[in-house]
């Protein structure tokens, strides 16, 4: 059974997160590049998001698919692999878990225009993941109907 709750949380979270990049994005490039806490901010945020995004794709495998994931871009890929949401938004959530990786463990350092372009190109990724996620609850529930 889905943990409603949980879920709910996970995509506010989500919202909260886009919201807030937006606000961050829409100063403007210089002004982001400025401000050297605008950086962090903006970093801390991704990685917020990706924990919201793989707790819940973690939530649905297990109870809707009996599926469990061994790491964060695993359970992108499972999440994608099983329809739970589309494989090409799970190959966009694949590349931000990547980032979220490499800025957790400074496997390279990125460089804060590219961070910049990299968000206002795929920021819309997180409402999409909350859509089809919508979707998906919803279908499931039918469903069982």
């Amino acid at each position: 059974m889905i943990d409603k709750d949980r879920v709910a949380k996970a995509k506010t979270d989500i919202i909260n997160v886009y919201e807030q990049l937006e606000t961050l994005i829409l100063t403007g490039k210089e002004e982001y590049l400025a401000d050297p806490k605008s950086s962090l901010a903006l970093k801390y945020l991704l990685i917020e998001a990706v924990e919201a995004i793989t707790d819940i794709c973690q939530h649905l495998l297990a109870r809707k698919k009996g599926i469990a994931c061994d790491g964060y871009i695993d359970c992108i890929i499972k999440t994608g692999r099983h329809g739970i949401i589309s494989s090409s938004l799970a190959n966009k959530l694949r590349r931000l878990t990547d980032l979220r990786n490499n800025l957790i463990h400074r496997y390279w350092v990125i460089n804060d225009e590219q961070l910049y372009d990299m968000t206002i190109e795929n920021k819309n990724d997180l409402t999409e993941f909350v859509n089809q996620i919508t979707g998906f609850i919803s279908s499931a529930e039918k469903a069982k109907e």
